[in-house]
C-alpha cells in the first residue's frame, strides 16, 4: 500500500503540498457492487429457500468490504496508534460497544423478508460484520470484548408491532428486533446474520462464538457488560425504565439545553464512588458507525448526530411511570425524541392534542434553546466527561439522498466511500464538503463561495428563471454550508476541529487517496485528481433550506408571473435577523417542529400499540400537519405549517419540473410544467395538498401505497371486508394493486363502496376525470380532513383518540 504524506504535487492551484495539518481522516472508496448492495434480496433468497449461493454472495461483498477497509484504518492507525489505546482500554475490562444508526429498524420485512421500508435509514448490518471483523483480526479484540448498542426511535414500537404479528404468539424483544430474527420469525435489522458471518470466518481451532448472546438477545435476558466473559451481546440503550440502576445521570460540562443528562450505563460506565457499579459497567470503547444520510432538519445526520441524537434514552424517566424524560408520547412505546430541542425557539406542547399552547393574547408560547446543534454537543459532551473513548466510521458506501427516515424510495447513491476518525468534527465536515459540494477543485476555486470555514465547496444547482411565458431551469452555485453553524459550534465547545487531512486508498484507481485544500482526491505520477460527488445531495423535507438558491429564484419567478409575494412571505416567516438567508438554525417562532415531531411520534407510537396502528397514525399525522398549514380549516385556527407549506411547494414544483411529459398549468395557462419547465406556484400548491391525499403520483392517478386514502382504504377493507384486496395484493406482492382494483370494480359496477368516508377541500373530489369513491367535500374545519368508518362509528380525528 503507498500511502502519500507531506509531498508537493501538481494541481490546478500548481504546484503544492497535500494536506498534513489537523486531524487524520482514514478514507477508503471501493466498488459499491462488489460491497454490500444487493445484499437485502440475496438475504431474502436465503431466508426464503435456504439458498446457499445467496448466502456464499453475501459472504463474498463482506469479504470485500473487510479487505479493502484495511486500507483506510490501517494508514489511520499509523497516524494516531488507536490500536494501542483501544487495546489498554479493553485490558482493562471495557468492551468496544458498536453504535450503528438504526433510525428506522424495518430493515427487513417480516412479510417478505425482502428489504423492508427502513433498509435505506440504517447502517448496513453487513458493514458492521466486516467492521467487527476488522478490530477482531487486526486489533486483536476477540468477539466478547465487543457488543452492539443501540437507542433508535422505532425499536419499542418495531418490537410491539412483531409481537403482535409473531405467528408464533410470542413476544418479540427490542433486542430481538435488532438480531432480526426470533425463532423462525423474522423482522427487523439483522446483526443476527453478521453473527453468523463472524462465526463463519473463524479459524476451526477457535474456541470463540459470536453467535453467543443472540439466545440472551431472543429472551431479552440482561446482563450488565461487566459480567459477561463469553458471548457478544446486544443492548437497547433506550431501555432504562425496568431497572434504574441500568442508567446513571451525568453531568454536562458547559451544558446549554441540558446541564445533566440520564445515559446507559453500557455507554458511560458505573457511578466512580461504587466500586461494583464500575465492575459491572466499566465504561465502553465507542465505536460510532453512522450512515450518511441528508435529514430533515439538521444539515446532515452523521457522525455528530448518530451520538447526539441517538444516544439520548427514549425510556428513561426521573419522575417514574411513562413521564419520559426525552421521548413522548407518555405510553408504554414511546415514538419519537420529540421532547429535546429540535430548533431554537421550542413550543411548550399540548400533549393530549400535539398544538402549541398559547397565552392570553392568543400567541404561541416558547422558550429560545441552543437548538438542534446544542442538544447534539451537550451529549457528545457529557459522554466524553466520562473519559470514554470514540471511534467514528462512516457507513457511506451507498450514501442516502433526500430522506433519513426510509420512506421516501430511490434514496440510494452509490459512492463506495468509508470515512474513519477519532475527530467528530473533522469527520463530519470532511463528508459533508464531499456531499454538498459536487464540482472538481478548479471550478470551486473560480466560484469563490465561502463555506464559512474558509473553504470552497460550491454546490452546482438547478436555477429556475423565467424566460418568456415559461419558468425553465437554469444552473448555478449555491453553498449550504455557509448555512451551517453546527461544525463552529463543535469545535468551539471542545468536540474536535475542523481542519483535517485525509491518509487512505482509492480502489477504482489504484492511487492514494489525499486531500488538497480540504478536497479530496488521489495522487497518481506525481498530480492530483479530485474525487467529488456525482449527485445533487438535498433533503425532501426542507428543500428551502438545502436547496436555497433554487427555491429563492422559484419563488422570485412566481412572484414575478402570478403577481404575488411568495418569497417576502417566507422570508417573515423564518429569516429571523432580515439578511435574506435562511440558515439551519432558522425554523420560526411558531414550534413547527414541536408539531411535526409529536405528531411523528404519535403516528409511531400507535404503530406498536394497534395492530392496524400504521394506517390510523400516518392518517392522523398528515391530517393533523396538513390542517396546521391553513387557520380556515382547523377549529384553533392554528397556522403553524403555514411557512413550511411554502417550502414543501418548492419541492412539489422542482418534482414537477423533472417530470418526462409536459402539462399546461391549470392555475396560470400560459405555463406549460415538465421537461425542465415548472409550474405556477398555486399549481404546485393543489399537488401538495392532493399528494397528501392521494399519494405521490398525484395528480395522474390515485396511490395504493401512500396517501390518507390509501391508509383509509385499506383499514376499510380489513375491517370490513375481510381484507379482500389488501390480502389478495399481500398473497402476490408486485403483481396485484389492491386500491386499484377496487376502483375498477365501482366503475365497473363489480363491487359496492365500502362503509368509509374521507372529508376533503373543495376540489379535491374529483381529479384527473375521475370521481373518487368515499369522498366528500367541506369547508367545515372540524370534519376537513378527517375520516369516518361504518356510518360514524369510527371517526378519525384526534390524534390522541
Amino acid at each position: 500500500m503507498n500511502y502519500v504524506k507531506g509531498v508537493s504535487i501538481n494541481s490546478c492551484l500548481g504546484q503544492r503540498k497535500i494536506d498534513t495539518q489537523g486531524s487524520p481522516v482514514g478514507m477508503v472508496r471501493m466498488d459499491v457492487n462488489h460491497s454490500y448492495a444487493g445484499i437485502g434480496d440475496l438475504l431474502m433468497d436465503y431466508i426464503n429457500n435456504s439458498d446457499q449461493e445467496a448466502w456464499e454472495k453475501i459472504t463474498a461483498k463482506i469479504n470485500y468490504t473487510f479487505e479493502n477497509l484495511n486500507l483506510a484504518l490501517t494508514p489511520l492507525n499509523g497516524e494516531t496508534n488507536f490500536i494501542h489505546e483501544i487495546n489498554a482500554r479493553v485490558s482493562r475490562g471495557q468492551k468496544l460497544l458498536f453504535k450503528p444508526n438504526l433510525v428506522n429498524i424495518h430493515n427487513i420485512d417480516p412479510r417478505t423478508h425482502g428489504p423492508g421500508f427502513g433498509n435505506t435509514a440504517c447502517t448496513e448490518w453487513a458493514f458492521i460484520a466486516a467492521l467487527m471483523r476488522w478490530f477482531h483480526d487486526n486489533a486483536g479484540v476477540s468477539y466478547c470484548q465487543m457488543s452492539l448498542g443501540e437507542a433508535a426511535t422505532t425499536m419499542a414500537s418495531a418490537a410491539s408491532l412483531y409481537s403482535m404479528i409473531n405467528p408464533q404468539g410470542k413476544a418479540v424483544t427490542t433486542e430481538a428486533v435488532i438480531e432480526g430474527k426470533a425463532g423462525d420469525f423474522y423482522g427487523g435489522w439483522g446483526f443476527y446474520f453478521a453473527r453468523k458471518y463472524l462465526a463463519e470466518t473463524l479459524e476451526p481451532s477457535s474456541a470463540e462464538d459470536p453467535m453467543k448472546g443472540f439466545d440472551d438477545s431472543v429472551a431479552g435476558n440482561y446482563i450488565p457488560p461487566g459480567h459477561v466473559a463469553d458471548r457478544l451481546m446486544v443492548y437497547d440503550l433506550n431501555r432504562i425504565c425496568d431497572d434504574p440502576n441500568k442508567g446513571r445521570e451525568v453531568e454536562v460540562p458547559g451544558g446549554v439545553n441540558f446541564s445533566s443528562i440520564t445515559l446507559h450505563k453500557a455507554v458511560v460506565g458505573g457511578n466512580p464512588a461504587d466500586a461494583e457499579d464500575t465492575r459491572s459497567y466499566p465504561g465502553c470503547v465507542l465505536i460510532n458507525v453512522p450512515k450518511l444520510k441528508m435529514h430533515n432538519i439538521a444539515i446532515f445526520t452523521n457522525v455528530i448526530k448518530n451520538l447526539g441524537i441517538g444516544l439520548y434514552p427514549m425510556q428513561a424517566a426521573s419522575e417514574g411511570g411513562c413521564s419520559w424524560d426525552y421521548s413522548f408520547p407518555h405510553t408504554d412505546v414511546p415514538g419519537m425524541k420529540a421532547r429535546i430541542p429540535h430548533q431554537v425557539w421550542e413550543a411548550e406542547i399540548d400533549h393530549e392534542t400535539a398544538m402549541p399552547k398559547r397565552d392570553a393574547s392568543g400567541s404561541y408560547i416558547v422558550r429560545k434553546t441552543g437548538g438542534l446543534p446544542a442538544t447534539m454537543i451537550d451529549i457528545i459532551k457529557a459522554v466524553s466527561n466520562q473519559g470514554i473513548f470514540m471511534f467514528h466510521a462512516v457507513d457511506a458506501i451507498e450514501a442516502i439522498d433526500w430522506d433519513n427516515t426510509g420512506f421516501v424510495p430511490d434514496t440510494k447513491r452509490a459512492e463506495g466511500l468509508v470515512f474513519t476518525g477519532l475527530d467528530p468534527v473533522a469527520t463530519d465536515l470532511l463528508c459533508a464538503r464531499y456531499v454538498f459540494s459536487n464540482v472538481p477543485l478548479e471550478e470551486a476555486i473560480q466560484v469563490d463561495l465561502d463555506d464559512g470555514t474558509g473553504g470552497r465547496f460550491p454546490q452546482k444547482a438547478p436555477v429556475p428563471k423565467v424566460e418568456g411565458s415559461d419558468i425553465v431551469t437554469g444552473t448555478g452555485y449555491d453553498c449550504p454550508l455557509a448555512r451551517d453553524i453546527s461544525f463552529a459550534h463543535a469545535e468551539k465547545n471542545g468536540l474536535g476541529q475542523r481542519k483535517y487531512y485525509v491518509v487512505g486508498h482509492d480502489i477504482l484507481t489504484g492511487a492514494p487517496l489525499v486531500s488538497l485544500e480540504g478536497h479530496l482526491g488521489t495522487v497518481k505520477d506525481g498530480a492530483f485528481s479530485d474525487v467529488f460527488t456525482q449527485n445533487l445531495y438535498y433533503d425532501v423535507s426542507k428543500i428551502c433550506w438545502d436547496l436555497q438558491l433554487t427555491s429563492f429564484k422559484y419563488l422570485e419567478a412566481a412572484d414575478s408571473l402570478e403577481g404575488a409575494s411568495y418569497k417576502e412571505k417566507f422570508l417573515e416567516a423564518f429569516d429571523e435577523n432580515g439578511d435574506g438567508v435562511v440558515t439551519y438554525e432558522d425554523f420560526g417562532k411558531k414550534g413547527l417542529w414541536g408539531v411535526l415531531l409529536y405528531t411523528g411520534a404519535m403516528s409511531a407510537s400507535r404503530m406498536g400499540s394497534e395492530l392496524l396502528g400504521f394506517m390510523k397514525g400516518s392518517f392522523l399525522s398528515s391530517m393533523t400537519t396538513t390542517k396546521c398549514c391553513n387557520p380556515l380549516w382547523n377549529p384553533g385556527g392554528h397556522d403553524i405549517l403555514d411557512g413550511f407549506s411554502m417550502n414543501v411547494n418548492c419541492q412539489v414544483a422542482y418534482r414537477l419540473s423533472r417530470a418526462d411529459n409536459e402539462g399546461q398549468d391549470p392555475f396560470l395557462p400560459s405555463l406549460t410544467w415538465g421537461k425542465g419547465r415548472w409550474p405556477s406556484f398555486q399549481f404546485a400548491n393543489y399537488v401538495r395538498i392532493g399528494t397528501v391525499l392521494y399519494g405521490p403520483d398525484f395528480p395522474s392517478k390515485v396511490n395504493s401505497e401512500q396517501g390518507m386514502y390509501s391508509q383509509a382504504f385499506r383499514y376499510a377493507d380489513l375491517t370490513q371486508n375481510q381484507g379482500r384486496y389488501a390480502l389478495a395484493e399481500a398473497a402476490a406482492p408486485g403483481s396485484s394493486d389492491a386500491l386499484q382494483i377496487y376502483l375498477t370494480e365501482l366503475k365497473n359496477g363489480q363491487a359496492k363502496p365500502m362503509d368509509f368516508t374521507i372529508y376533503v377541500p373543495a376540489g379535491y373530489a374529483k381529479f384527473n376525470g375521475m370521481e373518487v369513491p368515499n369522498i366528500e367535500e367541506t369547508t367545515d374545519p372540524n370534519k376537513l380532513l378527517t375520516a369516518r368508518f361504518q356510518d360514524g362509528q369510527e371517526i378519525w380525528a384526534e390524534l390522541m383518540a
